[in-house]
């Protein structure tokens, strides 16, 4: 295909900057399932999400501050990453189970899930946020070379007569409490 075929010269500017915009996502969903610094993020991310082993199913996670964490107190962490993966699939997001086990640190929310679309959301260009607690009686220390939680890819299935109250994301955490 060459430059006349497409006739690109004719496509307004901002026209064309959307167009490449679209395609780079669409090529990130072609590709498959990984990871990248999101906006704002790319100087300070020193580990992208990996597993420790052949056999680990989950991406260890690290934090991008030191933090220590009193008894009772909870801290968010913006890992400074997102991710992309198939539509069918989501990113479920669990605490270390060293820490939950021997520390008594959660996550807030239990569990977190990273839709497909959530990548790139207007609101937060899809950054990972993870919150978590200390239910422990000593306080824990945050180490930046040392991974807090850990994120599984899973495959999901919808039903039949699947019809989704939204035409599309509306934003970052929470948009799906919205009505269109």
């Amino acid at each position: 295909m060459d430059n006349n075929e497409l006739n690109l010269k004719s496509i307004k500017t901002e026209n064309l900057k959307k167009f490449i915009e679209l395609a780079e996502l669409e090529l990130k969903k072609r590709q498959g399932r990984g990871f990248e610094a999101a906006s704002g993020f790319e100087k300070k991310v020193k580990y992208l999400p990996q597993r420790a082993t052949p056999c680990s199913g989950g991406y260890d996670i690290w934090p991008l501050e030191e933090v220590t964490l009193y008894p009772g107190e909870s801290h968010v962490f913006y890992t400074g990453i997102k991710v992309y993966m198939p539509e069918d699939e989501i990113f479920i997001i669990n605490i270390r189970s060293s820490y939950g086990i021997k520390n008594d640190i959660q996550l807030c929310n239990e569990q977190g899930w990273i839709d497909a679309d959530y990548y790139s959301n207007s609101e937060n260009d899809g950054v990972i946020i993870v919150k978590v607690k200390n239910f422990g009686s000593e306080p824990f220390i945050f180490k930046k070379e040392e991974s807090f939680a850990q994120g599984l890819f899973v495959k999901y299935y919808i039903t039949d007569n699947d019809s989704p109250r939204m035409s599309k994301r509306s934003g970052g955490i929470g948009h799906s409490t919205k009505r269109e």
